[in-house]
């Protein structure tokens, strides 16, 4: 099969398309063909080795993927070849007291395709039988690939870790990324009112477009001021966030007393600053949250056909341009996903 590999830390120019044998499912397993894979920010730290994670080179990139069951292990019950899958790619032990609880993501050994283990920009990829799931047959393969890191992690964040109730007030942080898209199409249905924050207007503009109600430029407006400002002085009920730094007090001072910040990144660094007296005397709750479990998923799914959501695919690229394709993924310009069609 063919596969984009690196052998060794670096930047797009480190990518090779290589051929590999292909792997064969073991007993509880599913070999998937990949149709489309879709690229997240994980994978260009992957890439660069800045997570300093161990991994074995060659090491295949890749997280997120769609395509067909291409053969089932020894146990496997109720899947069949030819069936169309995307793959969660969160892989956990599913023994320990965390995975017992049905709280997959928590486990202690979790890990994720593409970063701990080999990935999916590759023409065949086995995982466990669990972290298959059929998606909606009016998506794409690239948009099902985008349902994937960002979509599982969105939901997880709105409707789990952020308790998210019909009618209230969300604040999303950094949008036209994978990840604050992926939140703006779960929440637009559900919140009463959606504000989001971005450095360029023309993506507070296409925000808009997509049912956003209000946008804050963080680069010229106090977002904390501004949202209190918007909202009569009332605040929202719940702030997401990815990027951490400057954000998290900023988030914090646009939360309602007793109100919710969930966090699920930290671009900006992994330190920020808070006023812990204003996160006790308002009753605040800052809560971390990392991709989902399998309910999460399944639920995720069940909201996007029922809500007729499909991921915004910015751009698509053959394997053949996987390096272009992480190049792309880093532009300032960039509005939704960046998928890799494979096969």
């Amino acid at each position: 099969m063919k596969a984009a590999v690196i052998n060794d830390y670096g930047g797009p120019e480190a990518i090779e398309i290589v051929e590999l044998p292909d792997p064969r499912p073991g007993p509880g397993e599913v070999s998937v063909r990949v149709r489309a894979a879709a690229l997240n920010r994980l994978d260009v730290w992957t890439l660069s080795g800045s997570l300093k994670l161990p991994i074995e080179f060659p090491h295949i990139l890749g997280a997120d993927a769609a395509g067909e069951i291409e053969a089932v292990g020894e146990g496997v019950r109720g899947l069949k070849a030819g069936a169309r899958v995307l793959i969660n790619p969160g892989i956990s032990c599913r023994e320990c007291e965390r995975c017992r609880s049905g709280e997959h993501s928590e486990c202690p050994s979790f890990r994720i395709l593409g970063e701990h283990l080999p990935g999916t920009l590759c023409e065949l990829v086995v995982v466990p039988a669990l972290n298959v799931f059929p998606f909606p047959e009016e998506l794409s393969w690239t948009e099902g690939a985008a349902l994937g890191i960002t979509f599982i992690t969105a939901y997880r964040m709105l409707f789990n870790k952020g308790r998210m109730r019909p009618g209230e007030w969300v604040l999303i942080t950094g949008i036209g990324g994978g990840l604050a898209l992926s939140l703006l199409q779960l929440a637009r249905p559900v919140a009463g009112r959606v504000f989001v924050t971005s450095s360029s207007q023309a993506k507070i503009s296409k925000a808009k477009e997509l049912g956003a109600d209000e946008g804050i430029d963080y680069t010229s407006d106090d977002v904390g001021k501004t949202v209190r400002h918007m909202t009569g002085r009332r605040g929202v009920d719940l702030v997401l966030d990815s990027s951490g730094g400057e954000a998290l007090d900023s988030g914090l001072r646009s939360l309602v007393q007793g109100g919710r910040l969930v966090i699920a990144g930290a671009t900006a660094g992994p330190k920020s600053e808070i006023n812990l007296q204003r996160l006790f005397w308002n009753q605040l709750t800052l809560q971390g949250s990392t991709m989902g479990s399998d309910p999460d998923v399944a639920n995720m799914l069940r909201a996007v056909t029922g809500g007729g959501i499909r991921p915004i695919i910015d751009r698509s690229f053959p394997l053949a341009e996987v390096a272009d394709a992480f190049t792309y993924l880093e532009s300032p310009e960039r509005f939704g996903k960046v998928a890799v069609e494979i096969s």
